[in-house]
């Protein structure tokens, strides 16, 4: 039998190439982020830190001020009366989440392509997506909601007529935010993250005249992943990954999410940042005749709502208080 001398996956072992397979994982991450992920987006959540001694996210709210009245007048040559610059602090248990891909010499040495880099790719994608899903599902768990149409809970949206969103439920929407005095980003507008399907119905709704385009902005706005418009001060950022409650509805009607908030309304944070890890044939006991290359990532990380108390996944020591900065339109939607 001959000897094989060619590198099993066309590498080595080195550390060197370990930490080139990790770092290209690293950026692709690091890319999604940037340009494809909407509810992981930087930008989109405050960060909050890690308190070392603990295994707590923690976040420092301040308060507003509460304003003077007409009758709350000085007396000549009295000090006003003084008050205490108060600090809530929001805090949050993450936990820890990771993946692990297996490739074969023998896959390796029978595939036209390579399949490491193929790995790399698609590992960096599940990282990412991961952390989508997950802040997705939490920010989805809050209470503050309104259903378009006529219905009024998530059983029976779809029950009564079309219930998809149009616009004027999204200047409903806009006008309960600015009541309950949430401020909009520093751009002048909400966000709004929006499935695939309710972005038809939004666009062919004719109470949504007015819609404009992103590619129509006159104003100069650095769009932002999936940014498809903006309508009645919000700014629009279509995902597929957007929430939907499977069967929720009324005749098991699928529910879809639209997520109408403002800066600050979901805090987002790590006590162990994304890292990845790769492993070439033999780098360990467990192979010790070079048949598997092993890569994947860990990280410990989590995601609460203002205003939420301790409702979430990351419930732990959760102890968010404070008004809400969001609102969730529930709908149905056309099927696509």
């Amino acid at each position: 039998m001959a000897t094989q001398t060619r590198a099993l996956l066309d590498t080595n072992s080195s550390n060197a190439y370990s930490a080139l397979i990790t770092e290209l994982v690293a950026q692709q991450a690091q890319e999604n982020l940037r340009n494809r992920l909407v509810h992981a987006m930087p930008g989109n959540y405050t960060s909050g830190r890690f308190a070392k001694g603990s295994n707590e996210i923690r976040y420092a709210r301040y308060p507003d001020l509460t304003p003077l009245g007409v009758s709350d007048t000085l007396t000549e040559a009295g000090a006003p009366a003084e008050y205490d610059l108060t600090v809530t602090t929001e805090s949050f248990i993450p936990k820890q989440y990771g993946k692990v891909l297996k490739i074969s010499d023998l896959a390796q040495l029978d595939s036209p392509h390579d399949l490491i880099a193929i790995a790399s790719e698609r590992l960096a994608r599940a990282a990412t997506e991961s952390m989508d899903n997950i802040i997705r599902d939490v920010i989805n768990q809050g209470t503050n909601v309104m259903y378009a149409g006529d219905a009024t809970a998530r059983a029976n949206v779809g029950t009564g007529g079309n219930d998809n969103l149009v616009g004027l439920t999204i200047k409903k929407a806009v006008a309960k935010l600015k009541a309950a005095n949430v401020p909009t980003f520093a751009d002048g507008f909400y966000r709004a993250i929006i499935h695939p399907g309710v972005e038809f119905d939004l666009l062919t709704d004719t109470s949504s005249n007015g819609f404009l385009e992103a590619t129509k902005y006159t104003k100069s706005l650095d769009l932002l992943n999936g940014e498809i418009g903006a309508y009645a001060g919000v700014r629009f950022l279509v995902s597929p990954n957007a929430k939907v409650f499977t069967g929720a509805g009324g005749g098991s009607a699928d529910v879809f999410s639209t997520f109408l908030f403002g800066p600050d309304a979901y805090i987002v944070g790590d006590s162990q940042t994304l890292q990845s890890y790769f492993v070439a044939p033999g780098g360990d006991h467990s192979d010790p005749i070079a048949q598997i290359a092993t890569l994947g990532f860990k990280m410990r990380f989590g995601a609460i709502l203002r205003g939420e108390g301790t409702t979430g996944e990351f419930d732990g020591s959760n102890t968010s208080t404070g008004q809400p900065r969001y609102l969730r339109i529930e709908s149905t939607a056309t099927a696509l």
